[in-house]
């Protein structure tokens, strides 16, 4: 998606009578600025929402100028909301929540779901509400589901945030419960995640409750399946957390050399991806392992 808000930007820093280096300092490199001014390259999303701090002005300023829309507003929110997802940045999605929350649902009901949705999982992270969070998840999915008994992709996603929650508060059984209400779902609705990310989401989910509660055998069967979704979609989504997985159920199971194998195949994957939490995590599997062999 490409950002053209150079001359905005431009417009701002010389009103404000800053120079291209003080606008630039802890952002980017000051001739990256210039290229972002004359509209050669574009600013990232995480640029974007430093300028608009920097030049004192709402992050949709940039978005819509004598009320024409310069990008897709929509989209580059949900974007940010998603980057300081993977950074567990919950004070900074909240806050992004509140200020757009108002005026959603005049924009896109979706979009005003997908706020919902981001609030429910922020509280619970915040302030450790279990009971809240789920009442706002559930007013979530209330938003677009209406009476119908079939759910819509995003929907089955707050679904498994829901899960998600009774997961870490070691709800399982619940979890199970939703878990296996998702996957019937999205097995019964084809063109429902045609690239598979949300059933090997769903699938890794309900392995690790099953692990949770000893299951290991279940778990097992759900892991390889996973692994053989990625493989056959050609995704290393969670594909490296499944091989993981898989190895520690193969040790539970005594069969600790098949354990090895996988756990070994699990930290070369997380190494590529330079997740160094995880690299340790199966290292210090590999040693547990190495111990009892």
């Amino acid at each position: 998606m490409k950002i053209e808000v150079g001359s905005v930007i431009n417009e701002l820093r010389i009103k404000q009578n800053l120079t291209r280096e003080e606008l630039a300092k802890d952002i980017c490199k000051p001739n990256a600025l210039s290229d972002y001014e004359r509209s050669i390259t574009s600013p990232t999303i995480d640029e974007l929402a430093l300028f608009a701090d920097k030049l004192k002005v709402d992050l949709p300023y940039f978005f819509t100028t004598k009320n024409e829309p310069i990008y897709n507003y929509i989209e580059t929110i949900k974007l940010l909301i998603n980057k300081y997802k993977r950074t567990r940045n919950y004070e900074a999605i909240y806050e992004i929540v509140q200020k757009e929350m108002a005026t959603a649902p005049e924009k896109s009901i979706s979009f005003y779901q997908f706020l919902k949705w981001h609030e429910g999982i922020s509280f619970f992270h915040l302030y450790n509400d279990k009971q809240k969070a789920i009442e706002i998840l559930n007013e979530a999915m209330q938003i677009t589901m209406g009476k119908r008994v079939i759910l819509h992709q995003q929907e089955i996603e707050v679904l498994n945030s829901i899960r998600i929650i009774h997961f870490k508060t070691k709800n399982y059984e619940e979890a199970i419960t939703i878990f296996n209400e998702a996957l019937e779902f999205i097995e019964n609705i084809p063109h429902v995640n045609q690239e598979g990310t949300i059933i090997v989401k769903i699938i890794h989910g309900l392995a690790q409750t099953l692990t949770e509660l000893h299951y290991y055998q279940e778990s097992l069967n759900y892991t390889l399946k996973g692994i053989n979704i990625c493989n056959s979609i050609e995704s290393l989504y969670l594909y490296a957390e499944l091989h993981l997985l898989t190895g520690k159920n193969l040790v539970h199971l005594q069969q600790p050399e098949e354990g090895l194998h996988y756990i070994k195949q699990s930290k070369n994957l997380f190494s590529l991806q330079k997740n160094e939490e995880f690299v340790q995590i199966a290292e210090h599997e590999l040693e547990n392992i190495l111990h009892c062999i």
